[in-house]
């Protein structure tokens, strides 16, 4: 959740991030209304799977088991994802 935190202070995407433990959303904010499907889309070129809960929420659920290493550099490709949605 700080990482995504992180991501958003730097690009201001997100109006909300909710969930518990590691299943996370991520509401997009009035400027980018209904792009999640974007979002999803650029993380999947950077190699990342993500899911997307209406058009508006991009959505997070990682394995139970995940290492920290992976989880790091999903956020990494996951930030790159952001920036390019939002360079447009």
């Amino acid at each position: 959740r700080e990482q995504l935190e992180r991501i958003n202070s730097k690009y201001n995407v997100f109006a909300e991030i909710r969930g518990k433990g590691m299943l996370l959303g991520c509401a997009l904010n009035e400027h980018y209304k209904g792009r999640a499907k974007d979002c999803m889309v650029a993380a999947n070129n950077e190699g990342l799977m993500c899911l997307v809960a209406g058009m508006d929420v991009v959505r997070f659920a990682p394995s139970l088991v995940i290492p920290d290493k992976d989880i790091i550099e999903g956020l990494a490709r996951f930030e790159k994802a952001v920036a390019s949605v939002v360079a447009g």
